[in-house]
């Protein structure tokens, strides 16, 4: 069976559907497997195409469960220190931002209620939330939390901030989360070393996660859809 590498939803908890949908058309029922939260990688097998007698795929738009004999995984180290509660960086948008330093609107609801802090500084990364909604099971509000680690360095210096619907981010150097850009009053003249005319910008764009293949889904704007638990 071919296997396909998809994210656990924002706020999305085991035991809810996810709705992924493949290039060549079929969708599929994931159900999320315990102890999997955002942003945890799943690497799940899907069953062949199946081919009519013409030799072209059948496509079928409808989505269907996975078959029993599918397996889920869940990668190793694809969370990160992350808390649940954290903020995605493809729900911000940008209101101003100058080289690797950027303000955003953050307007993703109920995710905005609260405040969110997280910062790495060679090896020492500090992570904290305050009056969050809870995205755990049996959890109603997270008033706070907070954790001191010692990691291994991945980057000099970065800090986010997340107030409401403000968010506030720097790196040196640039990331994914906190791309090089240019924005005037929420107009985008460069993105990523790249010329970009653009009103409203967000902040990251989606792309294919490493080791996946192309017809992987990326998050909630792109089929992924999370369902009523069952």
């Amino acid at each position: 069976m071919p296997s396909i590498a998809i994210q656990v939803p924002y706020q999305a908890q085991p035991g809810m559907k996810i709705k992924a949908k493949l290039a060549d058309g079929r969708s599929f029922l994931v159900t999320i497997p315990e102890g999997a939260y955002y942003p945890t990688q799943l690497m799940v097998s899907v069953p062949d195409a199946p081919v009519a007698a013409t030799g072209n795929p059948i496509m079928d738009s409808k989505p269907i469960d996975l078959p029993s004999d599918s397996k889920i995984e869940k990668l190793e180290g694809t969370a990160g220190t992350t808390m649940d509660e954290g903020v995605d960086a493809k729900d911000l948008t940008a209101i101003c931002a100058l080289c690797c330093v950027s303000t955003n609107l953050y307007c993703t609801w109920p995710g905005c209620i609260g405040c969110h802090q997280k910062g790495d500084m060679c090896c020492i990364q500090i992570e904290g939330v305050a009056c969050k909604v809870g995205v755990t099971e049996g959890s109603l509000c997270m008033c706070v939390k907070s954790e001191l680690e010692c990691i291994k360095p991945t980057t000099c210096i970065k800090m986010t901030e997340q107030c409401f619907c403000l968010d506030c981010r720097c790196a040196f150097p640039c990331d994914d989360e906190v791309p090089c850009a240019v924005t005037v009053l929420g107009l985008t003249c460069c993105f990523n070393w790249s010329p970009k005319c653009e009103c409203g910008a967000k902040l990251a764009e989606d792309k294919e996660e490493g080791g996946a293949p192309a017809e992987e889904v990326a998050d909630e704007e792109q089929e992924m859809q999370v369902m009523d638990r069952q």
